[in-house]
């Protein structure tokens, strides 16, 4: 985990789910699931979370009803979990997939030694 290059955002899904935020809601919550991409979780700190949405304390206690409404389990978010899920089984696929690729080069390369 952390290792993924990018998060997919379904952009129909997103704004039906958040139309009621206004931009603070909007920034926080997404620096909330990126943070929560990187490194798989968020911490269950009031002010680790305020860190990593970009506001100040008072800020974050107002608008955190709202952005853990999101949330579920100690802020956990299924989308994301099931994003990474998928994220992880594709990354594994294509390095298995390379490794195998690998394998066969080196095999046709010991077989043929003059082989590209």
């Amino acid at each position: 985990m952390g290792n993924l290059p990018r998060m997919s955002l379904h952009i129909g899904d997103y704004r039906k789910d958040t139309g009621h935020l206004r931009a603070a809601g909007h920034g926080a919550y997404l620096l909330l699931i990126m943070h929560y991409w990187t490194k798989g979780s968020l911490p269950d700190d009031d002010r680790q979370l305020a860190a990593i949405a970009g506001m100040s304390d008072r800020e974050w206690r107002q608008q955190k009803p709202v952005i853990q409404a999101f949330f579920h389990d100690g802020w956990r978010h299924k989308r994301v979990d099931a994003e990474l899920a998928e994220a992880e089984e594709r990354y594994s696929r294509r390095a298995e997939a390379g490794r195998q690729g690998g394998n066969a080069t080196a095999k046709t390369k010991q077989c043929y030694p003059n082989a590209a």
